[in-house]
């Protein structure tokens, strides 16, 4: 007996049903098992929106913040550097380092080129020439405009080398790495912050397969997308 009026036509059960029926068994099976994926995936998605995250506040003539999940430690930066942050071990994750420094004033209307941004692009130029000169293998992947969430632009440069793991045996071999350097700023003329200088290198893995999910994939998302300049969260 049809669920529906007659005059509503029929029902999606009336035309699905001969549809499914004549699906193989594989594929039928496939049909049943896409709630139980979907249902995973809605679990996933809330178990690392309910991860507490750490705060890092960065204070000074560059005053930013980010945060991060109890995958990424904290460690002591090196020359040069304002925040480090590295990867723990574990499943699927390779080595990563993302590193903050302060590249300078904002750029003047005496530089040459159109806005900030493209300003930014011409200091890139000898960050790439320094990385050229000190990572084996170097090579330019991409590089553009890029936005930090709603407030900040800059300039990408999307990178790859290969170097051993940090401590590797001395007869392991060199693995990939994808690179990301950002110069940014808000996105406000006349801005009077300081060029953040963000660096994140990835060594490749499950977590991240290609230069693209290099900042976009495992737990270095948060803090590379969810920096911020000031003390207050993004």
């Amino acid at each position: 007996m049809p669920i529906a009026r007659p005059e509503y036509g029929p029902s999606l059960k009336d035309v699905a049903g001969p549809r499914f029926r004549a699906l193989s068994r594989g594929r039928r099976r496939l049909v049943y098992a896409l709630p139980v994926v979907v249902a995973l995936l809605v679990i996933a998605v809330l178990i690392i929106r309910a991860t507490p995250l750490t705060q890092a506040v960065i204070r000074g003539p560059l005053t930013f913040n980010t945060r991060y999940d109890d995958r990424i430690a904290r460690v002591a930066a090196g020359p040069g550097e304002l925040l480090h942050l590295r990867t723990k071990p574990g499943p699927g994750r390779g080595e990563e380092n993302l590193v903050f420094r302060d590249a300078g004033p904002p750029p003047t209307r005496s530089e040459p080129a159109g806005g900030p941004v493209a300003q930014l692009a011409l200091r890139m130029v000898p960050l790439v020439r320094e990385m050229r000169a000190s990572l084996t293998g170097f090579q330019v992947r991409s590089k553009g405009r890029v936005k930090i969430g709603r407030d900040y632009a800059g300039w990408l440069v999307r990178y790859q080398f290969r170097r051993k793991v940090d401590g590797a045996p001395a007869s392991a071999p060199a693995r990939t790495f994808f690179g990301v350097r950002v110069l940014l700023l808000p996105d406000v003329p006349g801005t009077t912050e300081r060029v953040l200088d963000m660096s994140l290198q990835s060594q490749t893995s499950q977590v991240v397969s290609n230069i693209a999910e290099a900042g976009g994939n495992g737990p270095m998302r948060t803090p590379f997308y969810g920096v911020a300049f000031g003390t207050e969260k993004p």
